[in-house]
């Protein structure tokens, strides 16, 4: 189960969960997609309507807050394309609901759990925040991806989450483990991209590791329209092999585990 976060928005985690689980599913894994940011950005590419579904109580805060089993939300992707399970809008009341339990941190783990041995990787699109509803990911999940755009205020923000990450250890999920940062849409001819990788590589050390850049491109712009994976609708462009070779690690990685 890997978890991608990174409490500023804009930063190419929806695009990075979309490609990589289609990446992992093209290599014949089991694979299911979770919103669990109340923009549903992650519903929306998928092609799905969040307020259709939020009248049907078939989205994720059902399951958090309420009686639905997460079973039930599970929206199939058909043959060789990730499964989803979808958000709404509702999940930004999820919050303030959550710190009323005595197991606010841990409720998304607990409802997930009759569906985890379905499947062989679950990604989970965090909100662009560090509130509950991220933490709860990150107690659930096994790994740790941290999409990052490479401007200066999406890369100040690393050192909070990472100390975020630590808290979690310690307290909720002593096996969370960072899989990596990914640089998300870099232009190699930028002067202040290239200070920012290097700035990256400043702050990471050699503590964790930093994936090879995904390169600007419009046609992760132009696959979102679609709703379809870059590496599905335009296979050719440049950034898409590192998601590949993203989802080929992460099947080395979690072999290992």
């Amino acid at each position: 189960m890997i978890a991608l976060a990174n409490q500023k928005g804009g930063v190419g985690k929806t695009t990075s969960t979309v490609n990589l689980a289609c990446a992992l599913a093209q290599r014949h894994r089991r694979v299911l997609a979770i919103d669990m940011d109340p923009q549903s950005s992650l519903t929306i590419y998928y092609g799905h309507n969040p307020r259709a579904l939020e009248k049907q109580e078939a989205t994720l805060y059902w399951a958090l807050m309420k009686d639905q089993a997460m079973e039930n939300l599970i929206l199939a992707g058909g043959a060789g394309t990730p499964d989803l399970i979808p958000a709404s809008i509702s999940l930004a009341g999820a919050e303030p609901e959550l710190t009323l339990l005595w197991d606010s941190a841990s409720v998304f783990r607990d409802k997930l759990q009759p569906v985890r041995d379905r499947y062989d990787f679950i990604l989970v699109d965090c909100p662009p925040s560090l509130t509950l509803l991220t933490v709860n990911a990150l107690a659930a999940a096994d790994t740790l991806l941290i999409p990052v755009k490479t401007d200066y205020l999406s890369i100040m923000g690393i050192p909070l989450l990472l100390d975020t990450v630590e808290k979690v250890r310690k307290r909720l999920n002593t096996h969370l483990d960072i899989f990596g940062v990914l640089p998300t849409m870099y232009n190699a001819r930028n002067i202040h991209d290239n200070d920012c990788l290097a700035e990256l590589r400043e702050i990471l050390t050699s503590r964790i590791r930093l994936f090879e850049p995904v390169h600007r491109s419009t046609s992760f712009d132009r696959s979102s329209a679609m709703s379809q994976a870059t590496l599905e609708a335009f296979p050719d462009t440049p950034g898409v092999r590192v998601y590949h070779q993203l989802a080929d690690e992460l099947l080395t990685h979690g072999e290992s585990r």
